[in-house]
């Protein structure tokens, strides 16, 4: 009889990661959209429509992130659900390249059949670990950092494809996994500028685990690094002639202020060291938004630059550069340890020395870099326990990672339900960051869509004694009082938005409606026309134009102005109303009867409720009532 063949556990391991990312991201589905979501899929014409492809292409520097936000507009509209779900797919993937590439990895001849039974469960151990790690949900379920996420995808896969095609046997095989590689590439470079750097750590990676010479790569693998390199030529064109979107996302509410370089690169320590290892270790708080200070702000005085210098810089910046100097002592030695420093070094590179960003830290960027860090502590843990408990070491080992994967399992899903409302996502930044004047400020915005007034001033109020100058917080008062008829208040608030940023078409806007509910007729023009003299689209300052002209009793200026208004919004409901009551006040019942005719059809389209359907019909039946002539008596 045949003993029986005992059956093979790590075939199971994909499995468990799929599993695994599933039950720690669900609860995002229905997560709303937040910050900079809204001006990149809600705010975006350009992916209403897959026959925009030419403008993607165009307009911005990353047209392959915008492709994914346009099909899930084609199959979901603006339903949050289908981009979460899209993002959870990414990371997961990228998890499942990560298991192949580490797995393959500690299997090749370089490590002399050191790691033969236990790769594939570090390799799961890493995996899992970094797939699950809280840190990274900013990538995940913050849907536009979607960016990150996916160009993350795209550099492993570039590693794997890179691994299998130096290690396949057959022609055929090492060619489509070269061309493999070389695609993911590419289609990296229009999703994130991060890419970048996939050439140089896919070079250190050859030297380090494959070559048998530095100049085995050049001779041998030329054709490759060829692809993979020339990828910087596209990408240079599109730094150059293009936008970065990174570089002016500054998030809604407050403007990008760059940085000098030396500014910036001197932050850089200290944000390395507090906010990306020091939460790659302990996760916890985690921050949507820090708004973080530079280290030595640019306004500071000479006196106190050294003082500065020496809090925030100096061992902070020893530090980064002992490990920046030792990672480079192993990658001249070709240690393995030499690479997953460097690496980690070289993939935070465009966004962590001398290249200014709006944002001096945030959680995003370490998606990637998180990998060399759990790498670490992996191999770290591993070789401790096989040089302690050598017998037993790999069982303890795995239950050390089980005992972790749940921790931050359940870590990863406290965090995603902060994201499940504007409001709540800011309520944590602002408990996290109580001197983020942007924060204070978004979480105003968010509690005033969901009709908090009170709270949302207190939001407001809050951010302007953390930065009195904020322009836009001004307007957010301003347009509260305005709500509750408290025009005096209003007016003063909406006055200060202006003078701060007079280019804000919505301040005019609305100091303009306000003049206008005071009586102040000319000078709410003058509001009024400025706005639209800012913003010829501003749907609202057309239709308050057209008030101004009814309260003025110049129907006909005031008739011309709510059309405008609909062409510049065709959905907004109340130019509508308001036209049909200026026609009917004009003694034009037929053609405001035609007007909300024409809403009635278009009532789904418009999203009509059932009582506005009712109040159109009934503005319908009074005008057409209107136009029959009275038959003359006998």
């Amino acid at each position: 009889m045949e003993p029986s063949r005992r059956f093979d556990l790590t075939k199971l391991i994909p499995l468990a990661l799929v599993l695994a990312g599933v039950l720690a991201y669900i609860n995002t589905l229905p997560n709303a959209f937040v910050f900079d979501d809204v001006p990149w899929i809600l705010g975006n014409e350009r992916i209403t429509s897959l026959t925009h492809l030419g403008q993607m292409f165009t307009a911005t520097n990353r047209p392959v992130l915008e492709l994914t936000l346009a099909i899930n507009y084609a199959l979901g509209g603006e339903d949050p659900a289908g981009y979460h779900l899209t993002n959870l797919l990414i990371h997961v993937l990228a998890a499942l390249a990560l298991y192949g590439l580490v797995r393959r990895t500690l299997l090749l001849p370089n490590f002399v059949g050191r790691f033969h039974n236990a790769a594939p469960w570090l390799a799961c151990a890493v995996s899992i670990l970094w797939l699950l790690h809280p840190l990274n949900t900013q990538a995940v379920t913050y849907t536009i950092q979607r960016g990150e996420s996916l160009m993350g995808l795209c550099y492993l896969f570039t590693l794997y494809g890179f691994l299998r095609f130096a290690t396949a046997g057959a022609t055929g095989g090492r060619i489509r996994w070269a061309i493999a590689g070389i695609a993911a590439c590419w289609v990296g470079m229009g999703t994130k500028e991060v890419i970048a750097t996939v050439p140089l750590v896919v070079l250190l990676y050859d030297l380090t685990f494959i070559a048998k010479s530095w100049r085995e790569p050049f001779v041998r693998r030329w054709g490759v690094y060829l692809g993979l390199f020339a990828m910087w030529i596209p990408l240079a064109m599109m730094l150059r002639w293009g936008l970065s979107s990174e570089q002016v996302s500054a998030g809604l509410g407050l403007e990008a202020k760059m940085l000098s370089r030396w500014t910036y690169l001197l932050s850089q320590p200290q944000v390395i060291t507090e906010v990306y290892l020091r939460k790659a270790l302990w996760p916890n708080p985690l921050v949507l938004d820090y708004g973080w200070t530079p280290a030595i702000p640019e306004d500071t005085p000479p006196g106190a630059v050294a003082h500065l210098f020496t809090t925030n810089v100096l061992w902070q910046g020893a530090l980064i550069s002992g490990l920046f100097v030792a990672s480079l002592w192993g990658v001249v030695r070709r240690a393995g340890w030499g690479f997953i420093g460097m690496s980690y070094f070289l993939i935070l590179a465009p966004t962590s020395s001398l290249m200014p960003i709006a944002d001096l830290a945030v959680e995003h960027r370490m998606y990637l870099p998180l990998i060399p860090v759990v790498l670490c502590v992996v191999l770290g843990a591993d070789a401790l326990l096989r040089s302690v408990i050598p017998a037993k070491a790999g069982v303890y080992g795995m239950t050390l990672v089980v005992i972790f994967s749940l921790v931050l399992g359940s870590l990863t899903m406290a965090r995603n339900t902060a994201y499940h409302t504007r409001a709540s996502i800011w309520d944590s930044v602002v408990l996290a960051r109580p001197n983020n004047v942007r924060g204070w400020y978004n979480l105003g915005s968010a509690l005033l869509d969901e009709g908090q007034q009170d709270l949302a001033l207190q939001g407001y109020l809050k951010a302007l004694e953390i930065m009195p100058n904020h322009a836009a917080a001004h307007y957010g008062i301003g347009t509260i009082w305005l709500e509750a008829g408290d025009l005096e208040k209003a007016i003063g608030y909406l006055n200060e938005a202006v003078r701060l940023d007079p280019k804000d078409a919505a301040s005019h806007a609305h100091l303009g409606k306000a003049r206008l509910f005071a009586g102040q007729y000319d000078q709410a023009e003058q509001s009024l026309r400025e706005a639209i003299r800012l913003d010829q689209d501003y749907a609202r300052a057309h239709e308050y134009l057209g008030l101004l002209f009814v309260a003025r009793q110049n129907l006909d200026l005031a008739i011309e102005s709510f059309r405008q208004a609909i062409d510049a919004d065709p959905r907004l409901v109340t130019a509508y109303q308001n036209l049909c009551g200026a026609l009917s006040q004009a003694g034009r019942p037929t053609e405001a009867a035609d007007v909300a005719d024409d809403v009635i059809r278009r009532a789904e389209e418009l999203g009509l409720s059932e009582e506005m359907v009712r109040g159109f019909m009934d503005r319908r039946d009074r005008n057409r009532a209107q136009a029959v002539p009275t038959p003359a008596s006998p």
